[in-house]
């Protein structure tokens, strides 16, 4: 869906831009998981203060987006406030 989402024009232009952010958001959030994972294999033995707190900012920061997002549908306005990734989706979906 990531490669094909945008040029799906059988779609309204708000719907093709809700799925592209919708998978930008996810593939934002895979970048802290890899991270994550690569300093557990690696045995850095970081203090459980640092690794909490990061692990609860990615959630909160998934969660708000996710809120933020079916608000703004709700309100009919296109949830284009997200830094970086609402302008890649409006990139991606393209002018039409």
């Amino acid at each position: 869906t990531f490669a094909l989402g945008p040029q799906l024009t059988n779609q309204s232009r708000k719907v093709r831009f809700n799925a592209q952010q919708a998978v930008l958001i996810d593939v934002a959030l895979i970048f802290p998981s890899l991270i994550g994972e690569a300093v557990a294999e690696a045995d850095a033995n970081l203090p459980r203060a640092i690794m909490e707190p990061s692990s609860n900012f990615v959630w909160y920061a998934y969660v708000s987006a996710v809120i933020y997002c079916v608000v703004s549908n709700l309100r009919g306005k296109k949830p284009d406030q997200i830094p970086f990734i609402s302008n890649w989706a409006d990139y991606a979906v393209g002018p039409f």
